[in-house]
């Protein structure tokens, strides 16, 4: 189950990284690993321009409008707001559905399970794990509670990159308008409301029409992949490397030929000799 969460985050977090992903899931990673992998991702979301003199003295003032709209433990709030009916979801469904959890643990195809009335379904599966229900729950829970501390903790860098962008997207005058509208009544009161209204069960609840929507185009989307993987050769795999290219991929990755033999994945091999 660890493995399943851990896989899940790392989907989200490095969904442009199946390579990354697949390592992640292929064993119970180290710290050090972690640590690494997060590495590799440090810049993932790009590199901001500096500012300006004239932006750089706009700051102040941008960072008391931002502290009107993003007071402290907003961010954590907005997402247990949003995260937190999203893991009731996740891990309930595993429970709710217990053809998934059966099929996992007896091989059996959910397609064969579907056909059993529910209430089988639900007795084979307390036969296997009783502590289903009970285990989701603290999972879901730990979860939250990960989430809450990582965002009090990396929210003073968020309001602070928000200061930044006000300050290079309005001027001293509109700022200065910003802040005095949010110290109105009305004005405070959205300001305040502001972000948390993203997580509202109401914006929330709108997003389940997006995987309609996805998988309505997914036929397409398979198609435009076929495409891309049809116009240009596949990548070839350590085992199909000429002895000289293994040589030079381990000096290049640090490692010797043999620790490749041992841990790349296995593929086809091909006849060097031209056979």
């Amino acid at each position: 189950m660890k493995r399943l969460i851990l896989a899940a985050v790392s989907a989200l977090a490095l969904s442009s990284a199946p390579a990354v992903a697949q390592t992640v899931d292929s064993a119970e990673p180290t710290a050090e690993e972690l640590a690494a992998i997060g590495g590799l991702f440090g810049d993932m979301f790009g590199q901001a321009d500096e500012l300006t003199a004239e932006q750089q003295a706009r700051l102040p003032i941008a960072m008391e409008v931002v502290t009107r709209l993003m007071p402290e433990g907003t961010y954590a709030r907005m997402m247990e707001e949003s995260m937190g009916p999203m893991m009731d979801s996740i891990m309930g469904g595993l429970g709710s559905t217990p053809a998934i959890a059966l099929s996992a643990a007896t091989g059996i195809s959910p397609l064969d399970l579907a056909a059993i009335e529910e209430e089988r379904l639900q007795k084979a599966l307390a036969l296997l794990d009783p502590d289903a229900a009970a285990r989701n729950s603290e999972i879901s829970s730990a979860f939250l509670t990960m989430i809450t501390e990582t965002m009090n903790e990396i929210e003073p860098a968020y309001r602070s990159g928000l200061a930044r962008a006000y300050a290079v997207r309005f001027t001293e005058g509109e700022l200065a308008d910003l802040n005095a509208y949010f110290q109105t009544s009305i004005g405070s009161k959205y300001a305040g409301e502001s972000f948390l209204i993203f997580a509202d069960p109401q914006v929330m609840a709108s997003m389940n029409e997006t995987v309609p929507a996805i998988m309505e185009r997914m036929p397409s989307m398979m198609e435009a992949a076929s495409q891309a993987e049809e116009k240009y050769p596949a990548g070839r795999s350590f085992s199909q490397l000429d002895a000289s290219e293994r040589t030079r991929l381990a000096n290049l990755l640090g490692v010797t030929v043999k620790e490749l033999e041992e841990s790349a994945p296995a593929g086809p091999e091909i006849d060097h000799d031209g056979a």
